[in-house]
């Protein structure tokens, strides 16, 4: 038998392709000592057909899509666009498309915390894909869906990240696949989260029945994860460095290896749309209304373009041209993956030196990082003073 290689450990998505594509189903998505989650091939089972490398869309990347147009849009129902993360684009292209028979497969949030894509074809299931899920998530369990639905000709839409979307390229070549990446910082494995939803729960003496990222009753743009009891009543509210969750997730200190190194954090993109929160609205040119509760839209494909076309003309988004360089000028994701920093740098020693536990591994370093702020803030104090100052004057 020949010898299997799949993609380096550190390059990995855990996207599951591999798995997916298998003709003996004798490799699983598992997680490794730290919690990250990995294929392992059955080699008593394996009969060396490399139909797994074929699939990897880390071994051969498909080819990726230039953005042609940028747009600033948000929906057009306002309580739609309160709770959601940024402008409310992504529920209404769920709802445009299931009302025009499509299936839908987004990011559910499960009662154990973990995030898995999920198919439906009525408006009642969309709800479960409303918001950011900073975490891991197993899409490999919807690729038979997928698979079942496209067979029956039937139209799907895939919301996910560039990872997921690339594996879906690789596994589905059907112009009934309608694919939209989402600008991704980095993923987190499940692991972390699950053990710092049961830290919280302890000191609180309570259990997590549900659980928020950006919880909508504390504004979305905040970004404070909320963790709810039975009752329904919210016992835990972190914000975001002051939570050593959210600080490893949005200080790119605890993603998974493979997001230091991703080749889709780049312009060029693997879905036939992008969206994400506009970053960096007004950089190229004025914007006449505010930038919150904004999403950013590229077109990269004709596909894309007549889907969003569909959007704007049956009232359920409001999008405003923007200029194609601006939102490549204002998020980083859209440049190159997220750097590492020396927390990252400790944090790979920590996490290994105690055995994949999370809290342990970061809380240390959470301290560091939140004292050296405190400085900063009390050095360019003088600074923010001589603005005010400046700008009553001339005000």
């Amino acid at each position: 038998m020949n010898t299997i290689e799949l993609a380096d450990q550190s390059l990995c998505t855990g996207c599951g392709a591999c798995a997916a594509r298998c003709p003996k189903h004798c490799i699983s998505m598992r997680e490794n000592a730290v919690g990250i989650v990995l294929p392992v091939i059955d080699t008593t089972a394996c009969i060396g057909c490399h139909t797994c490398e074929k699939a990897c869309p880390i071994l051969k990347t498909p080819e990726p899509h230039k953005p042609s147009e940028a747009y600033a849009a948000w929906s057009s129902d306002g309580a739609e666009r309160v709770t959601s993360a940024s402008g409310g684009v992504a529920i209404e292209m769920y709802k445009h498309a299931v009302a025009n028979g499509y299936a839908a497969v987004g990011a559910s949030q499960n009662d154990d915390f973990s995030v898995t894509h999920k198919l439906v074809t009525s408006a009642d299931g969309l709800g479960q894909f409303k918001n950011s899920k900073y975490v891991f998530s197993d899409a490999y369990d919807a690729f038979a869906d997928i698979k079942k639905a496209l067979r029956e000709s039937r139209k799907v839409i895939f919301i996910g990240l560039p990872c997921q979307v690339a594996a879906l390229r690789k596994l589905f070549r059907d112009d009934s696949l309608l694919l939209v990446d989402l600008v991704c910082h980095g993923t987190t494995p499940l692991s972390y989260l699950r053990q710092h939803i049961g830290m919280l729960s302890r000191q609180a003496g309570k259990v997590a029945k549900r659980m928020s990222f950006r919880d909508p009753a504390h504004d979305t743009c905040k970004f404070t994860l909320t963790l709810y009891d039975i009752r329904g009543k919210f016992y835990a509210k972190r914000t975001k460095d002051g939570d050593t969750y959210q600080f490893g997730y949005h200080r790119a200190v605890s993603y998974r290896e493979n997001c230091y190194h991703c080749r889709f954090a780049c312009a060029e993109r693997q879905g036939d749309i992008t969206i994400a929160d506009y970053h960096g609205l007004g950089l190229c040119a004025p914007a006449f209304f505010s930038s919150r509760k904004v999403s950013l839209v590229l077109i990269n494909t004709g596909k894309g373009k007549a889907f969003v076309e569909e959007l704007v003309s049956g009232g359920r988004v409001h999008v405003e041209p923007r200029p194609l360089e601006e939102p490549f000028k204002g998020e980083p994701q859209l440049r190159h993956p997220s750097v590492k920093s020396k927390y990252r740098m400790a944090f790979e020693k920590e996490i290994v030196r105690h055995g994949g536990d999370f809290e342990q591994a970061i809380k240390r370093l959470q301290r560091k990082y939140m004292a050296q702020m405190r400085i900063v803030g009390v050095v360019s104090l003088p600074k923010k003073i001589l603005r005010k100052v400046k700008k009553t004057i001339i005000g």
